[in-house]
């Protein structure tokens, strides 16, 4: 199940990685190049994840992600007209321009995001981040089933075609948008200073930091939800076809999009009890996921998925929205930066360790063992639940600007 807060697979880039999914392993039938994908595209994030902000520093946020854009589309185009010119290698050009990708994704995805304060009235965040929710899951919950009848009633090359149009079509909109920037500074700083930057007012802002602590500790436990460690769920726990792998991913999907349903209907409530939404959510991830892994009926199983999607993506959406509402564009920015190459390091190591305690013990050891941890983020934010309060942390990073590096 793909999890990514980053970015790397959100709208047009899901439809892209399930494309590209489905294209290496019918060209190649390898299952080695199919598993090099996410680990190249989690790598590479990583790094330009760490170095986004020296280009933030240095250029306006409309222009770095109009331009990454157009350097994306124009890879895409390379990589369609490889495809249509070789039978041979094809897997291993694949691999590179994705790579190359997913550099520009991770400076790109933090750039959008901090984009969001610019274009909508602070009242009415919230419900903006829920809508984005809805449509960015539907689009998960319609990438692989799309991606299956193109390439069954197409080819690759038609597939690539198809996804650079949509990048150029995406980057021509977001080329249109409107949107007031901060100036550039003058004098730019220091290299080391723009990298240190987005990791210092991490640390000066409570909420944020509580945030992050948490979200790492909860990152190390959605690792569960990876294809190896639900495919041996399915033929463990439920005793049935992989084809149930695809009606639980779904089902978490579903969830995720009602719980964007339940934001915009319920945005003012959700607001007025922050802390709260964000610790139950927490006790309840870790009662649902402990009980997911341990039942063996298909039916309630599904359920528990779908179940378990609700207070995931809520408490995403909130931390969005209280990232929106303590940081100033430029910051906000380099925050995201840094918080994406926390979660793409954190990902990819705890993919590791739960495939371990999967193959060691059983996969009900695994989902205890997430359960646990989930626990362990909500003990922690009910102790921290002071600063996720709204009313301690509303000011904003403007009032602090002569402490934070910009």
């Amino acid at each position: 199940m793909p999890l990514d807060r980053s970015g790397v697979c959100k709208s047009r880039g899901y439809i892209l990685c399930s494309r590209v999914d489905f294209t290496i392993i019918n060209l190649t039938g390898s299952a080695f190049y199919l598993s090099l994908l996410p680990f190249t595209t989690t790598i590479f994030r990583f790094f330009s994840s760490l170095l986004a902000p020296l280009v933030i520093d240095r250029f306006p946020l409309k222009r770095i992600l109009v331009q990454s854009q157009w350097f994306k589309t124009i890879l895409l185009v390379c990589l369609g007209i490889y495809i249509s010119s070789f039978n041979h290698g094809f897997s291993v050009a694949v691999i590179f321009f994705i790579a190359v990708i997913s550099l520009l994704d991770g400076v790109a995805a933090p750039v959008s995001a901090a984009f969001i304060p610019q274009l909508v009235p602070k009242d009415e965040r919230m419900k903006a981040n829920g809508f984005l929710n809805v449509i960015t899951q539907t689009i998960f919950v319609a990438g692989w089933p799309l991606g299956s009848v193109l390439l069954i009633s197409t080819n690759s090359s038609f597939i690539i075609w198809l996804t650079v149009m949509l990048f150029a079509v995406s980057t021509i909109y977001t080329g249109r948008i409107e949107i007031s920037e901060q100036t550039t500074d003058s004098v730019a700083p220091t290299n080391w200073g723009s990298i240190k930057s987005g990791w210092v007012a991490i640390r000066q802002i409570p909420t944020i930091h509580t945030l992050i602590s948490i979200d790492f500790i909860t990152t190390l436990a959605s690792s569960v939800w990876v294809a190896a460690v639900i495919y041996l769920y399915v033929e463990q726990n439920l005793q049935l076809g992989e084809e149930w792998w695809g009606y639980i991913n779904t089902s978490y999907f579903v969830g995720m999009i009602f719980s964007g349903l339940i934001v915009i209907r319920f945005a003012k409530l959700l607001e007025k009890y922050i802390g709260f939404f964000i610790t139950f959510g927490l006790f309840l991830s870790s009662l649902l996921i402990l009980l997911f892994g341990t039942t063996s009926i298909p039916a309630l199983a599904l359920l528990l998925a779908c179940l378990y999607g609700l207070p995931e993506q809520i408490r995403e959406i909130i931390y969005t929205k209280l990232f929106q509402d303590h940081a100033t564009e430029k910051t906000l920015a380099k925050i995201y930066a840094v918080w994406g190459a926390v979660i793409n390091l954190t990902f990819a190591g705890s993919v590791l360790l739960l495939d371990y305690i999967t193959e060691t013990y059983s996969v009900k050891t695994t989902f205890q063992f997430s359960s646990t941890l989930i626990f362990l983020a909500f003990l922690y934010a009910t102790f921290k639940r002071k600063d996720l309060q709204r009313g301690k942390c509303d000011q904003s990073l403007s009032s602090q600007s002569s402490n934070i590096p910009r």
